[in-house]
């Protein structure tokens, strides 16, 4: 437990000290790549795919048939990266 334990915080360490600040930063800064990441648009598509995740794995609760969660589950990829993609 407590290696456990101890291994998390030095990842949570890690992450925030090797990380590079532009990563960590949530002022949006009008010449960077990450841009549209703190853009209203882009919160409401990710609030959008979370829904749809939440309602596939309802889905799969529900029928967990193999077919069913594998067919569904590559359905709902493609979705996914289809509305969090950059172009409009």
């Amino acid at each position: 437990m407590l290696k456990g334990w101890i291994a998390f915080f030095w990842s949570v360490l890690k992450q925030q000290t090797w990380q590079p600040n532009w990563l960590q930063s949530e002022v949006p800064d009008k010449s960077h790549f990450h841009r549209r990441r703190f853009t209203a648009r882009y919160r409401n598509k990710q609030r959008l795919v979370r829904a749809l995740w939440f309602v596939f794995a309802l889905v799969v609760l529900v029928f967990p048939l193999p077919h069913v969660v594998v067919g569904l589950g590559l359905f709902v990829t493609f979705t996914s990266f289809s509305l969090l993609d950059e172009t409009d």
